[in-house]
């Protein structure tokens, strides 16, 4: 009767993995979704503010704007590195730990090459990533001016990837010609944009390796700390 027993059980234990085993990456993906909620609004509580606004980053520093403009995978690679500073490479992870894939790309064995996949297959994140990484440092936050130029680089896109696909559906000219010129103004709009953010992460980089002050240590919802490199 005992012997009898045991497949029993095994098979009730099998079920019981099968039960609970695929809920574990839904609840993890659950928490990483959590976590970027609690630090998005955390920093909607920040009260420092960029040295330099988007608008005046062109002028800020004109070599660099350009640098980012047609090599922005390089400037955002470059960028990283510097406002990790000492904790570069020990510390990297892809995107900052930001993704569901952070972390398991073997970042400890080689992150230089990994730094590069992540700037160029995914650039916005990369420099979003390294975007977040100095406002939680230095507690800043955006001004009403940069989130509209950010807002409008990204209704750009949207737009320009809708009527592509109307254009596509509906085989018009007209709709096509139309279509072009969006998707143009979207890629200068976005390479424009991108370039100013760039910019003026560099210059809070480099006032802070400068000795600017910085607020102090705080902490974030969510239980994230944020203190000074």
């Amino acid at each position: 009767l005992a012997r009898s027993n045991r497949p029993r059980r095994a098979r009730s234990a099998r079920r019981t993995g099968a039960m609970y085993a695929p809920r574990q990456q839904p609840r993890m993906q659950r928490s990483l979704s959590q976590k970027k909620r609690d630090q998005a609004a955390a920093r909607k509580q920040y009260n420092n503010e960029w040295q330099i606004g988007l608008m005046n980053a062109p002028c800020a520093d004109p070599g660099f704007c350009c640098y980012a403009f047609f090599c922005g995978q390089c400037a955002a690679y470059g960028q990283r590195k510097l406002q990790m500073g000492p904790a570069w490479p020990s510390q990297y992870t892809c995107c900052n730990g930001g993704t569901c894939i952070s972390g398991r790309c073997g970042e400890q064995s080689n992150p230089e090459l990994c730094l590069c996949c992540e700037v160029v297959c995914c650039f916005p994140s990369a420099m979003a990533t390294t975007r977040f990484m100095i406002q939680d440092e230095q507690r800043v936050m955006n001004t009403q001016c940069d989130n509209c130029l950010i807002g409008f680089m990204l209704l750009t896109q949207q737009i320009a990837f809708c009527l592509r696909c109307v254009a596509m559906a509906s085989q018009n000219p007209d709709i096509e010609r139309l279509a072009d010129a969006v998707d143009c103004l979207a890629d200068l709009t976005y390479a424009s944009v991108c370039a100013c953010m760039l910019t003026q992460q560099q210059v809070q980089i480099r006032y802070r390796d400068n000795g600017g002050s910085i607020a102090p240590t705080g902490r974030m919802a969510g239980g994230v700390t944020t203190a000074p490199q």
